[in-house]
């Protein structure tokens, strides 16, 4: 497979999983009172604007990545923030954790982040190496007709 091709929709993958996961959350928190306690915390907050500034954040991370797929040449430092993000919310997540403030499914949401900060370093020890063809394939021009 073209990695290249591979790397495009990886991004685009995360940036429109970001977005939808955000939206999803960001109403189902507050309408569905166990949704919060069983997978944010086993404390209902008294007043939202923590929880939408950091839904926020996601969907303009998830937007980022978006843009990323469309020219994987481009912006890496987006993706780089993104990794220190994803990992910072992991080691978050976990201590919360341990601490028993939040349950296991986000501890799993934790470890997905994990999971795509593993591919995106795994993307920048890679794209030096790719081929310049695979990445024009990657982003065939349409010519009119």
């Amino acid at each position: 497979m073209n990695k290249a091709i591979y790397y495009k929709y990886m991004f685009m993958v995360a940036g429109i999983g970001y977005i939808l996961a955000a939206i999803i959350f960001a109403v189902l928190a507050p309408t569905v009172d166990t949704f919060l306690q069983i997978f944010v915390i086993y404390k209902k907050p008294e007043i939202y604007i923590w929880l939408y500034s950091f839904l926020f954040l996601i969907i303009n991370l998830g937007f980022m990545y978006f843009l990323v797929g469309l020219d994987i040449t481009k912006n890496h430092l987006v993706v780089s923030a993104g990794i220190l993000l994803k990992i910072s919310l992991f080691m978050i997540y976990l201590i919360f954790f341990i601490m028993n403030l939040c349950g296991i499914p986000m501890l799993v949401v934790g470890a997905v982040d994990l999971v795509f900060a593993a591919l995106f370093i795994e993307f920048f020890i890679n794209f030096k190496k790719l081929d310049p063809t695979q990445i024009v394939l990657a982003y065939p021009i349409r010519t009119k007709e």
